[in-house]
This record gives structure tokens, C-alpha cells and sequence, in this order.
């Protein structure tokens, strides 16, 4: 009985897979799919040929409706004001997921919707039709984490990024030998030309005040495991926005992540392969990189606008932690919202993450990578099993 119940979650999570790869391909513009080809010199692998002809199909039938949505919103989106945006950040599979979900129970702020995501480039202008195909095909859980999915489910900004324009680190995945290249220059902004980041900052705040534009100027509640290499540029464009950074046990977020990339994302969703060592190494990269930014450029968030949580204190009291953040971010409303966020720590109470084992030689090599965030943070170095 439990080899069938094995097998049937597993069929359960390829079928997820699919659903969730052909959604979140589709939604990109025609001219970024081209460029992304281009970029990637074609190194599409035999086996998903059939899937590229089908996005390359899809994005072309779109073209009507994208251009349509620009003639008739780019002068409202344009003029729209973005109130100074909250930052939901840290590295990947640190629990940004669901300390976002938590806020956007709060329905004075706004957030980019699964269909926003998605269909970026065309999300009013079809707006009814895509709810309905995001309700029909979306799963009901992420493949990655089974955290629940829906057609009003909170996501990140990264996503509506990726399908909107080319700078994003995001399109490193359909193609990963590109992934380091791509999370480095679109990510962390590492030469990066001018013309490039003026581009990715026009589509940024086109983004940003699409979705202000769309909930009728409510605050944004932005979430995103790229910022925390972004701190300066956001700054820029908003001087008073609020940051809440959340951290996780290196060890933890490390096996996480090259499980996110090598069975959610490569396996299933690029178009060629690479090695687990390459794989490991960029891992990595991004880590250290991540981290080292953060902890550079966090001195220059205004102390009353940046709030710092461990995912391991925060899970287990999340509603006392959001009242202390609220507090020091200066946002009103918290007791409204109160008994929403009670409801769904409840709906999580008996969430089971995923357990990893960690061979010696990965254990080594992530510490000596990952010293500075052990030390900062106060993890240890060895090994606590429940947190893997």
C-alpha cells in the first residue's frame, strides 16, 4: 500500500510538474522569447524541441493581445504613483513563500497575483480568460515545496520579470549553462551594460505600477530571492521602501536549492542539461554572492525600514513575529489582519518540509563558502538532523 501511495505521488507531482512548466512558460512576449533564443545560441536539447515550437507558437498568437494591452494602458500604468513598496527578501528556500503568503493576507496591500505572473504583458487586457486557464491548469500545490496554489496565490516579482523582458536571472533556468552568466549580470547587476539596467529599470517600474494601477494604488507587497544583491538599486528607486530579510540554515537552504534547480527546474523545465558539479558550484555562487551583498549594503536601509527574521524562531510563533514587524516598519492595521494570518498557520500547522542527507565532502564545502553567514546569523556549524 505505501510503494502505491509512493507511486501515485510521484505521478501526482510529475503531472504538477508539466502544468506547472507549460504555465510558466507561455505568458512571455513573442520578442522575448526570440531574444532569449538568440542569447542562448538555440542550445535547445533534441527531447524539447516539440516544447519550444510550442512556446514560439503560443507567444506568436499573443501578439495582438500584448500589443493591444500597451496601446490602451501604457499612458494610465505610466501615471499611476507606486507607493514606497514593502521588500520581502533572502536567499532561496529560506521561507520567503510563506512569510509572504502571511502578509498578503492583509488586503490593504497589493501583490503580482499567479495570473500576473505569468501573463505579464497581457494580464488586463485578458484578464478573465487567463484567471480561467490559470484555474483549469494550474496544480493545486508549488512541485517544489507543495505549498497551495491559486489563481489569487501571492508570487514573486521575478516571474512576471522573466516573461516581460529579458533581464532577468530567472530565463538562466530554461538554459543552464547560462544560469551563473545570467543570475550575475541581471541578478547582482555584474557587467551589466547601462543600456541594459536602464532597460530592466523601465520594466521594473512598468511592472510595479501595473500591479498599483490594477489594485487601485494600494502598496505593493513585493517578494523576491534576488534582492538581497539588490539594495542599492532599490534604494534608488524608492529611498523610504520597508525590507523584511529572512534567513535560514545554510546547510538547509544549500540541499534545497539544488533540489529546486536539478528535479523542479532543470530535470523538467530547461531545454539542455549540466553537470551536478557545475550545478553545485553555481549553488554556491549565488549564495556567497547573495549573502555578501545583503550584509554590505543592509547599513544603508533607514534602521525603522528593515526588520531581520530567523526562519527557525519565525515558524514557530509567525503571527508574534509579523506584530513585531509591523511595529518596527511603522504599518498600521496588523489586528485587522490578525485572525487571516491565524487561519492560515493553521491551514500549515502539519506542513512536513523535505529531509536531506548531506555527505561529508558538500557539508565541508558549504561552511568554508558560508563561514561569514554561520557566524553572523548564529548557526552552527555542525549539523542539527532536524533542520535537515
Amino acid at each position: 500500500m505505501e510503494k502505491k501511495f509512493q507511486r501515485i505521488e510521484k505521478k501526482y507531482q510529475k503531472s504538477a510538474i508539466i502544468q506547472f512548466k507549460l504555465l510558466a512558460s507561455i505568458g512571455t512576449t513573442f520578442s522575448n522569447w526570440i531574444r532569449l533564443l538568440i542569447t542562448h545560441k538555440f542550445r535547445i536539447d533534441w527531447q524539447y524541441i516539440p516544447y519550444a515550437i510550442l512556446i514560439t507558437l503560443v507567444t506568436v498568437l499573443t501578439i495582438p493581445f500584448a500589443l493591444l494591452e500597451k496601446l490602451v494602458f501604457t499612458i494610465p500604468i505610466m501615471r499611476t504613483h507606486i507607493k514606497e513598496p514593502i521588500f520581502i527578501m533572502g536567499h532561496m528556500r529560506s521561507g520567503t513563500t510563506y512569510l509572504h503568503y502571511l502578509m498578503s493576507k492583509d488586503d490593504q496591500f497589493s501583490w503580482i497575483t499567479t495570473p500576473d505572473a505569468i501573463f505579464p504583458a497581457y494580464s488586463i487586457i485578458l484578464d478573465k480568460i487567463i484567471k480561467l486557464i490559470v484555474k483549469l491548469f494550474l496544480p493545486k500545490k508549488r512541485p517544489m515545496d507543495n505549498m497551495h496554489l491559486s489563481e489569487k496565490t501571492a508570487q514573486e516579482e521575478e516571474f512576471a520579470m522573466a516573461n516581460l523582458c529579458l533581464y532577468s536571472p530567472y530565463n538562466g533556468a530554461y538554459f543552464p549553462k547560462k544560469l551563473h552568466e545570467f543570475y550575475f549580470k541581471y541578478g547582482f547587476f555584474q557587467n551589466i551594460e547601462k543600456q541594459e539596467y536602464d532597460q530592466w529599470v523601465k520594466n521594473y517600474l512598468y511592472l510595479l505600477k501595473k500591479i498599483s494601477f490594477k489594485a487601485k494604488g494600494k502598496q505593493i507587497l513585493t517578494k523576491s530571492i534576488v534582492n538581497p544583491g539588490r539594495i542599492p538599486q532599490l534604494l534608488t528607486l524608492f529611498p523610504d521602501g520597508k525590507y523584511i530579510f529572512i534567513v535560514r540554515n545554510p546547510y538547509r537552504i544549500i540541499l534545497s536549492s539544488l533540489k529546486l534547480f536539478k528535479r523542479n527546474l532543470f530535470e523538467n523545465m530547461s531545454f539542455h542539461k549540466i553537470s551536478d558539479e557545475e550545478l553545485q558550484n553555481t549553488v554556491l555562487d549565488i549564495a556567497e554572492a547573495s549573502f555578501q551583498y545583503y550584509l554590505r549594503d543592509r547599513s544603508l536601509i533607514k534602521k525603522h525600514n528593515l526588520v531581520e527574521i530567523k526562519f527557525e524562531e519565525f515558524v514557530m510563533d509567525p503571527v508574534t513575529h509579523l506584530k513585531g514587524a509591523y511595529q518596527t516598519l511603522r504599518l498600521s492595521g496588523f489586528e485587522k489582519t490578525r485572525p487571516a494570518m491565524e487561519g492560515l498557520v493553521q491551514m500549515y500547522e502539519n506542513y512536513q518540509p523535505d529531509k536531506y542527507i548531506i555527505d561529508k565532502a558538500l557539508q565541508n564545502k558549504i561552511y568554508k563558502r558560508l563561514k561569514f553567514v554561520f557566524d553572523e546569523f548564529g548557526y552552527d556549524a555542525d549539523i542539527d538532523r532536524s533542520l535537515l
